[in-house]
């Protein structure tokens, strides 16, 4: 029996950081600082299994175009979230918040409209809100997180035997391909975020 795949998701949302009382300041500073201390490996997004690519960033000006005097510029700042995922949105969100409700607090938590209860659900429904459609595919592989993970793990497994088999007579190395077929034909692939 063969399994369902995950439906394909994509988020972009975009949440206002209003700039119109003396708080305005802090509450951008601490969006930055919230976003400039998550890594790579520090980030509560490597926990959130089918994340294909999640990316958030302050937009509080806009270039002017060419020969534009009007010095008109936008009266809110503004949280972009875009993501794309494997499965839904409202489990990325659930699971984003169950890894790090911190950091969900620290970023929309400081935006216009968030509410000031603590659960995933408050989450979901602020980025419902929040969301806006027609969504881009920001992935570079036409794959899921899981398979793109089994071909990396596949990868390193035939390196590994390749490596380990360079020296060996035939017989010997076809019996170490042959030992190592089934992880080959079914890698054990990291978990999601793991790589």
């Amino acid at each position: 029996m063969s399994r369902v795949p995950a439906p394909h998701s994509f988020l972009t949302a975009l949440s206002p950081i209003d700039r119109q009382d003396d708080a305005a300041g802090a509450r951008l500073a601490a969006i930055r600082a919230a976003l400039a201390a998550h890594t790579q490996y520090g980030s509560p997004f490597r926990e959130c299994p089918g994340a294909h690519m999640v990316r958030m960033q302050v937009i509080d000006a806009l270039k002017p175009a060419m020969g534009d005097t009007s010095g008109v510029h936008l009266r809110s700042a503004w949280l972009l979230c875009v993501a794309e995922l494997d499965g839904g949105v409202d489990d990325f969100l659930d699971a984003l918040y169950r890894t790090d409700p911190e950091f969900v607090h620290a970023t929309w938590g400081q935006c216009t409209g968030y509410p000031p209860y603590r659960g995933a659900v408050f989450l979901r429904r602020y980025i419902a809100r929040c969301r806006m459609g027609g969504e881009l595919p920001y992935a570079a592989f036409p794959a899921s997180v899981a398979q793109v993970q089994a071909a990396i793990a596949r990868k390193e497994c035939l390196g590994a035997l390749a490596a380990a088999t360079q020296r060996l007579d035939d017989a010997a190395a076809q019996a170490a391909f042959r030992a190592a077929r089934g992880e080959l034909e079914r890698p054990t692939a990291t978990r999601p975020g793991g790589l």
